[in-house]
């Protein structure tokens, strides 16, 4: 009977530690589980890119961030979007980066403003939501705006974030349908806390983007250019539209007055068939200060999901300085 209690008890431990191996064993799996399918679903993308001195992190199935007119890190003005999305929602995505001298701006507000005033004047129904104050990564001062536009006759909204860094202004937004809401913004929120603002690295040449451009469309008809008194001569100027679907107005500019003229501005109002102005938008010459007798070339580009194409009847440019 000794015998027989020892053999029980011995059986009964063996059984234990087997019983306890599996539930480590099957901890472990859950565990490992558990962690593969958060790293999965937390994939993201770190973009790093020095011309335009930003770093970021954003979800994987964003795919990449693309300059939307190759070679633009060289120009004043710069227009980043993304290529590649493979997300289960819809939604619209831009990164801008421009000089002191391009965006006209002298403080974070009037980034703000000038960003404002432009979508007023260029989206469909663009109605203002909200806007606040907060901060871009971990201590950038920034400022913010939601509002809506008609898209396709559809209502969408946009959300604007703008900040500055060493006299580099920067926004970056994105747009979305009322459904894509709840899974966008909180993804969206992460890529701006993820925000680090870099030195600037400058560029030895400066080419204009239009000479990397073979012309898919001709000119629009009945443009026209107005010259100031000052002496500033718009010499030629044609406009495209590109693979993308965004028109570009491109051309050369003259300062024909005795003296220098700095910050010199090009601005292009857009028109329909019915001579209605349906955007408007500038560019500084490249080089923004030209000398006496001096010639610059400039492009002003205007994307799809500010102004339609298919709107634009005609344009006409007006040259200022400042």
């Amino acid at each position: 009977m000794g015998f027989a209690m020892k053999f029980v008890m011995l059986a009964i431990v063996q059984l234990l530690v087997v019983l306890s191996l599996e539930i480590v064993l099957q901890s472990s799996f859950a565990q490992n589980l558990s962690e593969e399918t958060g790293n999965k679903n937390s994939s993201v993308t770190q973009y790093e890119n020095p011309y335009i001195g930003i770093r970021l992190s954003h979800p994987s199935d964003w795919g990449k961030i693309v300059e939307l007119d190759e070679g633009c890190h060289k120009q004043p003005s710069c227009v980043l979007g993304l290529d590649g999305t493979s997300t289960n929602y819809t939604f619209g995505f831009s990164l801008q980066k421009s000089s002191k001298e391009s965006c006209n701006c002298m403080s974070l507000m009037d980034h703000v403003r000038n960003g404002f005033n432009t979508q007023v004047t260029s989206l469909n129904g663009f109605s203002f939501i909200n806007d606040n104050q907060t901060t871009i990564g971990k201590n950038y001062p920034g400022w913010q705006y939601e509002y809506s536009f008609l898209h396709n006759g559809a209502e969408e909204r946009g959300i604007n974030v703008f900040a500055t860094f060493n006299d580099t202004y920067y926004s970056i937004g994105v747009t979305y349908p009322e459904e894509s809401r709840a899974k966008l913004l909180p993804e969206f929120k992460k890529v701006i806390d993820s925000i680090e603002f870099l030195p600037v690295q400058d560029q030895i040449t400066k080419i204009p983007s239009f000479m990397n451009m073979s012309e898919v469309e001709g000119s629009k008809s009945n443009t026209a250019s107005k010259n100031n008194l000052s002496g500033l001569q718009i010499l030629s100027h044609n406009s495209f539209t590109d693979s993308e679907g965004y028109m570009h107005v491109v051309g050369e500019i003259k300062n024909n007055s005795p003296s220098a003229e700095t910050y010199v501005k090009i601005i292009g109002t857009f028109y329909d068939i019915n001579n209605q102005v349906v955007g408007a938008q500038f560019s500084y010459a490249n080089p923004p200060s030209l000398g006496a007798g001096d010639k610059a070339p400039f492009e002003i580009i205007l994307t799809s999901a500010s102004v339609p194409t298919s709107l634009i009847d005609h344009y006409i440019l007006q040259a200022s300085h400042e």
